[in-house]
């Protein structure tokens, strides 16, 4: 095997690492997006429970 084909399959080698430490972390990205999201579905979610339950006890309160 010559230096020169060592040093090509050093390369590769070193690209392909790159290649899959760039993947895995467009992965990890892509879940902390996926989380932000569910979160902010969630946070929305409980803030209209809570004006829901303000009118109620409102209306509630100016009947009696």
């Amino acid at each position: 095997m010559s230096a020169t084909q060592g040093r090509s399959e050093a390369t590769l080698d070193r690209n392909q690492r790159r290649e899959a430490e760039i993947n895995e972390a467009l992965k990890q990205e892509a879940a902390r997006h996926a989380a932000a999201i569910k979160n902010m579905h969630r946070l929305r979610a409980l803030r209209l429970a809570q004006d829901e339950k303000a009118k109620t006890e409102t209306k509630t309160k100016s009947k009696a």
